[in-house]
């Protein structure tokens, strides 16, 4: 089993916030973590000499901008890692955000949408904070904000480092990943973490995450992985355990498929599972 650093093993830093809790990485990275919700999203603050990348903005229940802004003086370029609701909520607070150039999903941003009355992620048991919360749910929304398109390879220069953007579609059309090559770092978005990977979505599509997978596995084994759900550091060796697993999986729902139709099963692997 590849191995997971927890949010338990490390220290947090001395930021006091109602939303975020913040961890210093190596390599001079900040994990800015939302630990009041059972996604347990986690976005990055990279920085460089010159300039800071922030890799997604959260739920956009609390600020991401001044927490981030609290934490470095630097001017800060914004990246999606992809364009599902836990990762753009405070896209708005910033000039624009960068986003794998996918037309559909920019218009999304661009337009801004909210979740569907009853969604899960909406309910009060979704959040671990006492009564009363502190803000309404039901008012939470992804407000419109200004996309420039980023391509595969295209490099994010801050100054000091380079971030290269790898497209990792699957678990959605616009899902991309950020090398740092130099330090070995790859920052996976939803992609790869500890935890349950979804390929069951309206928007994924299980064939094309298993090649990307196998992809990732021929590249970045030997780096050390920053993910954005529920744990922040796994080692790049786990992605040959995906890469296994994804083989698994989808021949085994061939299999049941023949003659009858097939809901999603989660498969469960060692540190991880697979919704598929």
């Amino acid at each position: 089993m590849a191995n997971v650093i927890q949010f338990s093993d490390l220290i947090p830093e001395n930021l006091s916030d109602s939303w975020f809790a913040v961890y210093r990485l190596p390599g001079e990275v900040y994990a800015l973590y939302e630990p009041h919700h059972f996604q347990d999203v986690i976005s990055y603050l990279i920085l460089g000499k010159e300039r800071a990348l922030l890799l997604d903005t959260g739920m956009g229940i609390g600020n991401i901008r001044a927490v981030a802004e609290r934490l470095t003086k630097l001017p800060i370029t914004v990246v999606n890692s992809h364009s599902h609701f836990d990762h753009v909520g405070d896209n708005w607070r910033f000039e624009e955000v960068r986003l794998l150039n996918c037309p559909e999903k920019t218009a999304l941003l661009e337009k801004g949408f909210r979740l569907k009355p009853g969604d899960p992620n909406l309910r009060r048991e979704a959040f671990r904070l006492p009564d009363p919360l502190w803000f309404e749910p039901k008012d939470l929304q992804v407000r419109a904000c200004k996309v420039r398109p980023t391509m595969e390879g295209e490099i994010f220069e801050l100054g000091g480092r380079r971030l290269r953007v790898v497209a990792a579609p699957g678990h959605s059309e616009d899902g991309l990943m950020l090398a740092e090559d130099e330090k070995r770092l790859l920052f996976t978005g939803d992609t790869v973490y500890p935890g349950p990977l979804y390929a069951h979505r309206t928007d994924s599509r299980p064939e094309l995450y298993r090649d990307t997978i196998r992809r990732l596995a021929g590249e970045f084994s030997e780096y050390t992985l920053y993910c954005s759900h529920n744990a922040p550091v796994w080692e790049g060796k786990a992605l040959r355990e995906i890469e296994k697993a994804f083989e698994r999986i989808l021949k085994e729902k061939r299999k049941k498929s023949r003659g009858s139709s097939c809901g999603p099963i989660e498969y469960h692997f060692d540190g991880f599972s697979i919704i598929a």
